[in-house]
């Protein structure tokens, strides 16, 4: 069995890219170059991550250490904490594959290549690859609105979904399994997590129903709301500042569904969605993370 060594350097979230691209060819003598969040926070900007070189061999240590201290002194980062040291051994694969086990929220199934076939009879079933984007179902905010798709398109289900923030489009392809004939919009900011969302459309047979677009407004005059059933799964500070475009597209009778709100956050998120005439339907909590349900 191989074994591995990491040296690793702890920085905020705003200083890892620059500081992959500061250390560029220094890597190319690890087989592997990565990054970990270690301590999430509600302003992604404030999070703190380790970039993490991995080793087959034995590093020299102190070479690297000063390497990646006198990197983070040239940024004017405060003393970066550096960590190094030898992985236990075990099975990577399997260890992997145990990480990214299938998920299970409501009546969605959410599986890797790895676990195909191993879909319990009666669930609707995504195969799923986040690649570069957000979104495979572990994180609180997404398990809870596949739990609020779940519960909306099991009493109601609507024909016409917009997925703002898609990320992989976890969430849009949830709603295409959920419904028979819905048309779907997947929107982000970003084109790279669209053409993921792209790729997992039609991984799953599900390319002609979902319409994936780079867009950040809600209002966007390429999505021809309104629709029956929104999802916006972002953070807090956006969802108050969209809360007007969000409302407008959620047409008479249809639900709203928000997540990537902390508990504490609620309330604010909340007003802001009521003074736009929207009902507070109901609340899905999950590790300290909200996901909330509104109708018009």
């Amino acid at each position: 069995m191989p074994s591995f060594w990491f040296v690793e350097i702890e920085l905020p979230f705003p200083a890892l890219a620059p500081f992959e691209d500061l250390l560029g060819v220094e890597a190319e003598d690890g087989v592997a170059l990565s990054s970990y969040e270690v301590a999430p926070m509600p302003d992604p900007d404030m999070a703190q991550w380790r970039l993490q070189v991995l080793f087959d061999t034995p590093p020299d240590e102190a070479a690297w250490r000063q390497r990646l201290a006198a990197i983070a002194a040239g940024m004017n980062l405060p003393a970066a904490p550096i960590y190094a040291g030898k992985l236990p051994d075990q099975d990577w694969v399997r260890h992997t594959n145990r990480l990214n086990a299938p998920v299970r929220a409501g009546r969605f199934f959410l599986y890797g290549a790895h676990d195909a076939g191993s879909a319990p009879p009666g669930c609707l079933s995504l195969l799923l690859d986040a690649g570069l984007a957000f979104g495979t179902g572990r994180a609180p905010s997404t398990f809870g609105c596949l739990e609020a798709i779940d519960r909306i398109c099991r009493r109601q289900p609507p024909r016409h979904v917009l997925d703002l923030g898609t990320g992989s489009g976890v969430l849009a392809m949830a709603a295409a399994r959920a419904t028979s004939r819905a048309r779907i919009w997947a929107a982000d900011i970003d084109p790279v997590a669209v053409q993921v969302a792209r790729d997992n459309t039609r991984l799953n047979g599900l390319g002609a129903r979902i319409h994936c677009l780079v867009a950040s407004n809600p209002l966007d005059k390429r999505l021809p709301g309104p629709f029956d059933l929104v999802v916006a799964n972002i953070l807090a500070g956006p969802l108050c500042a969209m809360a007007h475009g969000l409302a407008a597209q959620v047409a008479p009778g249809g639900h709203l569904v928000l997540s990537g709100l902390l508990a504490k956050e609620e309330r604010r998120v909340a007003a802001h969605y009521r003074a736009q005439g929207l009902s507070f339907s109901a609340r899905l909590p999950r590790e300290g993370w909200h996901t909330l349900i509104f109708k018009r």
